[in-house]
């Protein structure tokens, strides 16, 4: 869900970065965060499906109907079926497994019936409730109700749900664990006639009904969790088309639209917003693998929200989208991100909401260019740098403003992920590993330690210093350097602080360094994983400036950057005559001019170590069995001098 700022701080003519994320200051007064089941009765299930047949209106939150739940007992027996309703909605009847039930014990929004004989695990059972009532409205923004009805200028009713994170219960007796994925959902809606009703799946049927009635009767076959479940109601127009694959299979998918019916909608840009669509779910298909839902649809349901929620299959959306394509690009993602593949636990959103964030600079960088996809990061680090502390990871799920940290779960979240992307031995490895996590854990639910496994297993190295430091750990690296170039030799001497030293006193990562010249600039690689670090390079040019990380692939801060003749002795003048070759090479390095008693490390690009020896005047690396790739070499002499050279197999 964007609830979302839209990009704030630079306003360039290729990104428009309009539009304050309101969903993230509803979420400042919303209510402490749930953790777990709200009985522990209700963990005794598993639910199947759902089969809604319920009446609702655009003018207020009046509900009426049944919901079946058809469920399973994980449990080793179950003698008491829970689920959780809004206690100012009447519960008409309740009827298990076809059977009146005449008592039922409510606590608060929880509603326990006991049953004349438990049932052993693996037993299915249907749990039919009746009710009615009008639940306490929702404003039409984030976290406010489960139902929303909204008058817009022009006597235009609407009304929507908004389940997310724990109203569902608000408008239908749910199970609200995001753990327990729901198989398949049924929902028929009876609205008036000249109504029409937008849900998650594919519409299936509408049928007349007496006294001006019609019901909208849609279905999903995919897992779907709890508050992914949604409907809006309003005199919609529908706007709709089929999108292609690029693959090559030929394939086609429906992208459905429900937009206002009212004089000035379905302007000529919002027309060429929701074309879009189609082009980025091919995009991000290619990225992540087919659209997860493709047997069903993609599409919006235009809302005055301020943001856009990641119903399944069918977004909730905020006007403002049709602005800018990267919103409508965040809740698409999600449909991977979040709906596909679900957090484990509250503490893991950011597997949802940073790879959202993410994907609206994947959508930047394809369709709008390197350029602007380097303006948006620098924009999103820009933030983050005022957030010197805290964690990607949450701390405190009963924190409604933790969970939902516009800086850290949004923001740093996003900039985690591109960082392992910039970590990846190659770009392709990194969305081979995104393409694993959800084929692994499609339909279900995941962990961050899930994604690391994965990630490790393709990039081939440990990413335990990565996830260690960057998800749960907080800050960020602060970086200043001194230089000097003597002849064809640049010294570097590199320096760490961390904006939270207690936590992450320094960070290890490859960090490019620019030597710039006015012959033209040279781009190198340093291992960065102590405070203080000389290295020392060659570069024919003559320097006139250096910079540290220039393409902005790690949130930092950099201070100063000087000139200073003082580190040349720093450098054990020994170093200055080491020699390597080949280099590139396909079997070894030789290696020549050591000092005498030289500590040799190679590590990989992440810094993983892949070999190590102490060896004097000559040594030879080993290549022949290493992937091919840029590794490091770094000498380190009884004095503590420092060299890092690179090497090319």
């Amino acid at each position: 869900m964007r609830l979302k700022y839209l990009l704030l701080l630079l306003m360039t003519p290729a990104i428009s970065y309009a539009g304050y994320c309101q969903r993230e200051q509803s979420k400042q007064t919303g209510s402490a965060n749930k953790t777990t089941s709200a009985a522990p009765e209700e963990d005794d299930y598993d639910v199947l499906s759902l089969k809604f047949d319920i009446a609702l209106t655009n003018t207020s939150t009046a509900v009426s109907g049944s919901v079946i739940t058809t469920g399973k007992v994980v449990a080793a027996t179950m003698s008491t079926y829970a689920f959780e309703l809004n206690s100012v909605i009447t519960i008409d009847s309740v009827r298990f497994n076809n059977q009146l039930i005449n008592t039922i014990t409510t606590t608060g929004n929880v509603h326990k019936v006991s049953l004349s004989s438990a049932l052993t695990n693996g037993s299915t059972f249907t749990a039919q409730v009746y009710y009615h009532g009008q639940p306490p409205a929702g404003n039409g923004q984030f976290f406010t109700a489960g139902l929303n009805p909204v008058l817009l200028n022009g006597n235009y009713n609407i009304m929507y749900s908004l389940s997310d994170k724990d109203l569902a219960s608000d408008w239908w007796p749910a199970k609200q664990n995001i753990q327990d994925k729901i198989d398949s959902v049924t929902m028929w809606v009876t609205v008036d006639d000249s109504l029409t009703v937008g849900s998650n799946g594919l519409l299936k049927n509408v049928t007349p009904l007496p006294v001006n009635k019609k019901r909208y009767e849609w279905h999903t076959s995919y897992p779907i969790d709890y508050y992914l479940i949604s409907v809006a109601v309003a005199p919609y127009n529908e706007y709709s088309y089929y999108m292609h694959y690029t693959d090559g299979s030929g394939d086609s998918m429906l992208v459905q639209n429900f937009y206002y019916n009212k004089p000035g909608t379905l302007t000529a840009r919002e027309k060429a917003a929701f074309d879009s669509t189609g082009l980025i779910i091919d995009h991000f298909s290619n990225l992540f693998g087919r659209y997860p839902f493709d047997k069903e649809k993609y599409g919006h349901c235009m809302s005055p929200l301020s943001g856009g929620m990641e119903h399944q299959t069918m977004t909730t959306m905020g006007t403002a989208a049709f602005a800018d394509e990267s919103l409508i690009a965040h809740e698409l993602g999600h449909q991977w991100w979040g709906d596909n593949v679900t957090y484990g636990s509250w503490r893991d959103i950011w597997l949802s909401e940073g790879f959202a964030s993410y994907c609206e600079q994947l959508f930047v960088e394809h369709f709008r260019g390197e350029a602007a996809f380097l303006a948006y990061r620098k924009n999103v680090f820009g933030y983050i740098i005022g957030q010197t502390t805290g964690s990607v990871y949450v701390d405190d799920t009963t924190n409604v403003n933790r969970i939902f940290s516009q800086n850290l779960t949004y923001y740093k979240g996003a900039s985690v992920v591109h960082m392992l992307r910039y970590l990846a031995p190659s770009d392709s490895m990194f969305f081979r590993a995104m393409k694993r996590y959800q084929s692994t854990y499609g339909g279900s639910y995941a962990f961050t330690d899930d994604l690391k496994n994965i990630a490790e297993q393709e990039y081939g190295s440990s990413l335990d210093s990565f996830f260690s430091q960057w998800i749960y750990g907080q800050g960020f690296p602060i970086y200043s350097a001194k230089w000097y170039q003597q002849g064809s030799d640049v010294v570097i001497r590199l320096s760490q602080n961390t904006s939270a030293p207690s936590s992450v006193p320094c960070f290890w990562m490859p960090v490019q360094i620019k030597l710039k010249s006015a012959a033209g600039d040279k781009v190198i690689t340093l291992y960065n994983n102590a405070n203080v670090q000389t290295f020392v390079t060659g570069f024919d040019s003559v320097m006139t400036g250096m910079e540290i990380d220039p393409y902005d692939n790690i949130l930092n801060r950099t201070t100063s950057i000087v000139q200073d003749a003082s580190i040349l002795g720093v450098a054990n003048a020994q170093l200055d005559q080491v020699q390597v070759y080949p280099n590139p090479t396909q079997e070894s390095w030789q290696v020549t001019n050591l000092p005498q008693n030289a500590d040799c490390l190679v590590t990989d690009a992440t810094g993983k170590s892949i070999w190590h020896s102490i060896a004097n005047f000559k040594i030879s690396i080993p290549a022949a069995q290493l992937a091919q790739g840029v590794y490091f070499l770094k000498i380190k002499t009884n004095e503590g001098a420092v060299k890092c050279m690179q090497l090319i197999r």
